[in-house]
């Protein structure tokens, strides 16, 4: 991506679990709090599970009729976003202004989509619900989240995976370069958590179950199982550094570069070596010093032992490494903005967040976050995969004046 003006942040917004705000989350990364839980009885042998639920009730969206109806997904989307644009003290009305969203699963986890699958298979046409094409289209999420906002310009989702919301990013700076939006608004959201994709992913053996918190999804570890699946979102303001300069904003760090590829492989089979990964984390960081990497591990070790390649290769274990899934599981096309998230208030508060539970069984020649570390932090590299084949890496900096 050609780096002609500096991208800078100037609000961020996020709900995940055990996290209702932006200050709660910077607590959680800071304490290194586990926002993960052990349910019992939801696997297909009724086996416990490691999930990152959100346990309060959305009340933000519920005393709206219009809004109560919405699914999960979208009103996460809505409650992270309009905590963003407070926090960037904008007024995004006479601005062109363009809408971003990563979506990965989109709406699969909704429980009006799961009974409408049953009705469908049980040949019952009229308990289809009426709103039942929206519900399956990813779009509509995110049009949906920009008619709350009142935002109707450029309005774009982007799907492929995990990656997504990163990649939503990479897109917004393209448009934002070139001079056809003033101001993006960009998130992730996604809320998988349902029987059918605990069901999936247990057919493909990365699931935790059966296992403690001490052992389960947890990144840079032999013995875990696989990963926790989570839900939520996060949004970030981005402006061009002049003009957030010129209006006083509170900047919070700049979005440097965002590089992406795929991994160019038969679907059903698995990248072990992580080339493409190694080559956009090596392009991101190309004459750069990250003071630390943080990791799309997530607790499933034929993708982590990818990253401790990266670490052997690229920098020889001198890099620290932590990976934020130790706390808040994988959100899936949420998780890339809430490590941006994480970074940029890694930068702005200097600390770096720590890898919670893991005793790095398998991973001890890597230099491993496990206790946060408060010390002069002024750039962070991201590394993103996503389920279909896509690598992602971003690097973040801190704002100089």
């Amino acid at each position: 991506m050609a780096n002609n003006l500096s991208i800078v942040c100037t609000g961020y917004g996020i709900k995940a679990a055990n996290t209702s705000n932006i200050d709660s989350f910077l607590y959680n990364l800071q304490k290194g709090i586990c926002c993960l839980e052990v349910i019992e009885g939801v696997g297909p042998n009724n086996e416990s599970n490691i999930l990152g639920l959100i346990n309060d009730e959305l009340e933000e969206c519920e005393k709206d009729k219009k809004l109560k109806r919405l699914p999960r997904v979208t009103k996460l989307g809505i409650i992270a976003a309009k905590e963003a644009i407070q926090s960037a003290q904008i007024n995004i009305k006479v601005k062109k202004v363009g809408l971003f969203f990563g979506l990965s699963l989109g709406n699969i986890g909704d429980e009006t989509f799961q009974k409408a699958a049953e009705h469908i298979l049980a040949d019952e046409y009229r308990k289809i619900p009426v709103t039942l094409n929206h519900i399956v289209n990813y779009h509509s999420i995110t049009a949906q989240i920009g008619a709350e906002l009142g935002v109707n310009g450029v309005t774009r989702s982007i799907s492929t995976g995990c990656t997504s919301s990163l990649e939503a990013i990479e897109e917004a700076m393209i448009y934002l370069e070139s001079g056809k939006i003033d101001v993006a608004i960009v998130g992730g959201t996604d809320s998988p958590i349902s029987r059918g994709v605990t069901y999936g992913f247990a057919r493909t053996r990365v699931m935790p179950f059966d296992q403690p918190l001490e052992q389960g999804a947890v990144p840079f570890q032999e013995d875990s199982k696989g990963f926790a699946m989570s839900e939520g979102s996060g949004v970030i303001i981005l402006e061009r550094k002049e003009d957030a300069e010129k209006r006083g904003a509170n900047i919070h760090g700049e979005i440097v570069n965002i590089v992406s590829n795929n991994d160019g492989i038969y679907i059903f089979s698995l990248d072990e070596d992580g080339e493409k990964l190694k080559e956009a984390l090596a392009e991101v960081t190309k004459d750069r010093n990250p003071d630390y990497i943080s990791s799309q591990a997530l607790g499933i070790p034929i993708n982590d032992q990818i990253e401790k390649r990266c670490s052997a290769e690229l920098f020889n274990h001198k890099i620290p490494y932590t990976s934020i899934k130790s706390m808040y599981g994988q959100p899936f096309g949420a998780v890339g903005i809430f490590q941006v998230i994480a970074a940029l208030l890694s930068v702005e508060y200097n600390f770096i967040p720590p890898t919670i539970r893991t005793t790095k069984k398998g991973y001890e020649e890597m230099n491993i976050v496990t206790e946060t570390q408060y010390k002069e932090i002024n750039e962070v590299a991201i590394t993103n995969h996503g389920f279909g084949g896509n690598n992602c890496c971003a690097y973040i900096q801190k704002y100089k004046a």
